[in-house]
């Protein structure tokens, strides 16, 4: 829970050699901001929840929400601990797959160009981290 805070809370690097898309080398998923992570919005969170917990291939969890302030962009992270994998290739036991549905678009976790999330691309099988960052608006 704490790293998908602090990552959710990161703001965009626009500096020398550092305007890239998010999830890049030169980039990381931005500089975290303390500021943004210990300001007054209110945020959903949810950690280990029973009626969150994923117990077989294929389950979906539908969390529907609205946007308070349109000035501000939105928001969304989604963290897990994966159970050790295998000492060689890929180590992944489970893949989670972030999607978020605006006005008809479909945002999958880790699709970014420059610092915010663009609509369609592939799910992202490889980070136990996700993020769609949508511009305000």
């Amino acid at each position: 829970m704490t790293k998908a805070y602090l990552m959710n809370s990161a703001r965009y690097l626009d500096g020398l050699s550092a305007g890239d898309d998010l999830w890049s080398n030169s980039q990381g998923m931005g500089l975290m901001d303390l500021g943004r992570a210990f300001d007054p919005v209110e945020r959903v969170l949810r950690d280990q929840l029973g009626s969150d917990l994923f117990t077989g291939t294929g389950q979906e969890r539908l969390i529907t929400g609205l946007v308070d302030d349109p000035t501000e962009p939105v928001r969304i992270t989604i963290s897990w601990t994966d159970a050790p994998g295998a000492t060689f290739g890929n180590a992944f036991n489970n893949d989670l797959d972030l999607e978020v549905q605006v006005a008809g678009q479909t945002y999958r976790g880790n699709n970014f160009n420059g610092e915010f999330s663009v609509p369609g691309g592939s799910a992202d099988f490889r980070n136990n981290t996700e993020s769609v960052v949508l511009p305000p608006g």
